[in-house]
């Protein structure tokens, strides 16, 4: 087998990456926008010793496929999932996590397909916005995206009328109160009136500063409000995360203390603070740090207290230790300290579920107990974990 190859194959299985898999020769090859079932004819555009990869010319056979609505599916490298059922892509996220962990039993949570983002990155090439192609840094230039809401699609249109031709990227963040925009890049006075006319635009910055507006646009989950600004994190997808917080606080019960480790803007300490005696919270985005204190001070949270700092250096006792690390995981400091911190429970909350299984391996102090799943990330191959692991006695 070599590239450049035709063949006519069936698809014998899918995974959540929006892949059919064929094979020959006892070779797996991985096919985009195929499903179980399907037969199509393909060319061969990658090859290695383990697998290979092909794009198809044409269905020979075709099973039940969604109807795709997006124009730059296929194309723009932000969704992975749209030629499937929602309910199909649900359960090949849940087989994906059940296989990764041996066979365990998996439930999953999920809302809304479309219209759910609440943050969404604009890269701009020759005065448009645009995203990346798939598995490239090439661009594909857009009008709307069908993951976000009529508001931010509204507003990217309007950015595409505008002189853009000096700037980079646009990050837009939607809160309950407005929009928040971040310009990267330089752009004239006059197009910069005319986004601040848009009715939606509470607030304005340009190369991280404040330059219109409000410092923080709002989130908000139940009664809690969350004050988000420029470059602190949020989860994007608001009503998922709302599951997440609701299932993270049923595994923590009641307790004295519990440490919020990678805390963000304090969105799950605060949320968990009225069933802790303490919450003790260590992120290293300072910006992020402002927010969770402002967070604490909206909300008359009088029991959480957060320092500026990395996660590797806290190795004091507490009861409960949440974990919400970035992509990459936990490093092999943190991961020792918590070894040795003796916590009746660790929960682990992860959006990589490679480097969430590679950790849990690695904290052979605790024995898992639990799984569940979030897809908070529809059309895309992405998915949210929540793991509870308890210490051996």
């Amino acid at each position: 087998m070599k590239i450049n190859d035709i063949y006519e194959v069936n698809i014998i299985d899918d995974n959540h990456n929006g892949c059919g898999i064929a094979k020959i020769n006892g070779i797996p090859i991985f096919i985009f926008g195929t499903l179980l079932g399907d037969k199509v004819k393909i060319r061969i555009t990658y090859v290695n010793k383990k697998y290979a990869i092909g794009e198809v010319l044409s269905y020979i056979k075709c099973t039940s496929h969604e109807e795709v609505k997006c124009p730059y599916y296929g194309i723009c490298g932000g969704c992975d999932l749209l030629h499937v059922s929602f309910d199909k892509e649900n359960k090949l996220k849940r087989k994906y996590i059940s296989k990764l962990f041996n066979g365990f039993d998996i439930n999953i949570s999920f809302h809304n397909r479309f219209g759910y983002r609440n943050k969404i990155v604009l890269h701009v090439k020759d005065g448009k916005t645009c995203f990346y192609k798939k598995e490239s840094n090439d661009i594909v230039t857009i009008k709307r995206c069908l993951l976000v809401s009529d508001k931010m699609n509204e507003l990217i249109d309007s950015l595409n009328e505008l002189n853009l031709c000096f700037v980079t990227e646009i990050v837009i963040k939607e809160g309950i109160d407005g929009i928040l925009l971040s310009i990267y890049g330089k752009i004239s006075s006059g197009d910069l009136e005319s986004i601040i006319s848009n009715k939606y635009v509470k607030s304005i910055y340009q190369n991280d500063t404040l330059i219109y507006g409000n410092l923080y646009i709002t989130q908000s989950f139940n009664n809690i409000k969350y004050l988000v600004n420029n470059n602190s994190f949020f989860q994007v997808n608001n009503e998922c995360a709302l599951d997440l917080y609701e299932y993270i606080k049923s595994l923590v019960g009641n307790t004295n203390d519990l440490l919020d480790l990678y805390c963000g803007t304090g969105s799950i300490g605060i949320y968990l603070s009225d069933v802790c005696k303490s919450v003790f919270g260590v992120e290293r985005n300072s910006d992020s740090v402002l927010c969770a204190r402002e967070n604490m001070k909206i909300n008359n949270i009088n029991n959480y207290e957060i320092i500026l700092g990395d996660a590797s250096e806290i190795s004091k006792k507490f009861d409960v230790i949440v974990v919400d690390p970035p992509r990459e995981g936990l490093s092999k400091t943190v991961i020792n300290n918590l070894n040795n911190m003796k916590a009746q429970k660790i929960i682990y909350v992860s959006c990589n579920p490679s480097t969430l299984k590679r950790d849990i391996l690695l904290l052979d102090n605790y024995n898992l107990q639990s799984i569940r799943a979030f897809n908070m990330f529809p059309a895309t191959k992405h998915i949210e974990c929540v793991v509870l692991l308890e210490r051996k006695d």
